[in-house]
């Protein structure tokens, strides 16, 4: 296998609307196919951290995001009646790496498509398989269409349908429920919030234009029979709480089970390659998923545009970033088994850990995730 010049992306959500980004500027060509009709504007708002900022930045979009983006001064944890638990300051965040940031994904979107040329977004194309041959990948369409190039990077999300031909094995549900809503409501400038009640939670962050976006979850036994609103509990807990879900109308509420499944083996096979959720399913607890996306979006980069031969590329690829997207799914996963438990003991050991944890070791553990320095190491 030879160097690449031509890339072909499946899906054009942030992992491979950034990879696009990030080929371009590695001087690769990159065609983006998506299955819907145009950008999507649903789905709520999401976080992004330092770690993707600076992959962002790698390959010249951090700007652009940022501009569609509102900074949270810090980020805190309470009870279901409003005590406190953990805070941590703007300013303690910037001394570790900065800020995180809240956007909608509709809005980061369109930033990053913005950075690329006409006609490289191509609409209403659902992929239909790959077929990698010595030279070439073939991506054939649902509609009969073809398109060859020297890469196929499938950046089609968590149940990615070109997953099943690197790693067969099947996402698993993690058994709660998410409901997610952006809603224009004025809130005053407070810190990204986390707030746990049992095996209940709630986050709350702002957004720009007087938005607020909120999520909710709950423990449920089958997603697909979820009610349509997030349980009534939540109208007890600590205020904005219940405001929020008075003013959130059904037409703004998206309902997900989570899923997760364990490590790929293998990101890569003959001229097939995966990103972002596609390459490393993890539960959103940690709400590191765009963040790793574009760590992967800008390693994938600049590995291809190295002019190593193929393969070489994408097993460098891999090595540098599995740590790191292993890491964050471990962390995702440890969260969201200590946010399930239900007895009220174990509940208040649960929030007596959170109020008791050294602040040095948890911004130690922060600076990690949040250091890209090295460039992932390398194994």
């Amino acid at each position: 296998m030879t160097g690449v010049r031509t890339a072909i992306v499946i899906g054009a959500g942030p992992a491979g609307l950034a990879t696009a980004v990030a080929l371009g500027k590695a001087g690769i060509q990159a065609t983006v196919y998506e299955r819907g009709a145009a950008l999507s504007a649903a789905g709520g708002g999401l976080t992004l951290w330092p770690n993707g900022l600076t992959a962002l930045a790698s390959f010249g979009a951090a700007e652009d995001v940022r501009a569609v983006a509102l900074a949270s001064p810090g980020t805190a944890m309470r009870t279901a009646a409003g005590r406190l638990l953990s805070a941590t300051t703007g300013p303690e965040l910037d001394r570790i790496g900065g800020q995180g940031l809240a956007l909608h994904r509709a809005d980061l979107l369109a930033a990053l498509a913005g950075r690329l040329g006409p006609g490289a977004v191509r609409f209403g194309r659902r992929c239909a398989g790959v077929r990698s041959g010595a030279h070439d990948a073939t991506v054939v369409f649902e509609d009969g269409g073809e398109d060859r190039a020297d890469v196929v990077i499938a950046a089609d999300g968590i149940r990615s349908r070109l997953r099943a031909d690197v790693d067969p094995r099947p996402l698993r549900y993690a058994g709660f429920a998410v409901w997610r809503a952006t809603v224009h409501h004025p809130l005053p400038a407070a810190p990204g919030l986390l707030t746990f009640g049992g095996a209940h939670q709630f986050g709350i962050w702002r957004l720009p234009g007087d938005r607020v976006y909120w999520f909710a979850s709950a423990p449920v036994a089958d997603p697909a029979r979820a009610p349509v609103r997030p349980p009534e509990l939540f109208h007890t807990w600590h205020d904005p709480i219940p405001e929020l879900l008075d003013v959130t109308t059904p037409a703004e509420l998206t309902l997900t089970g989570a899923y997760d499944c364990p490590p790929l083996r293998a990101w890569h096979a003959g001229r097939v390659v995966l990103a972002g959720d596609a390459a490393h399913p993890a539960l959103p607890t940690m709400g590191q998923g765009a963040s790793q996306a574009f760590e992967d979006a800008a390693v994938l980069a600049a590995e291809l545009g190295s002019g190593t031969e193929l393969d070489t590329a994408l097993h460098r690829y891999h090595r540098r970033r599995r740590r790191r997207a292993r890491a964050a799914w471990s962390q995702a996963r440890m969260l969201a088994r200590v946010g399930a438990w239900r007895h009220p003991l174990a509940c208040r050991l649960r929030d007596t850990m959170i109020a008791s944890a050294p602040a040095g070791a948890q911004r130690r553990q922060l600076q990690r995730l949040f250091t890209t320095a090295g460039e992932e190491a390398r194994s």
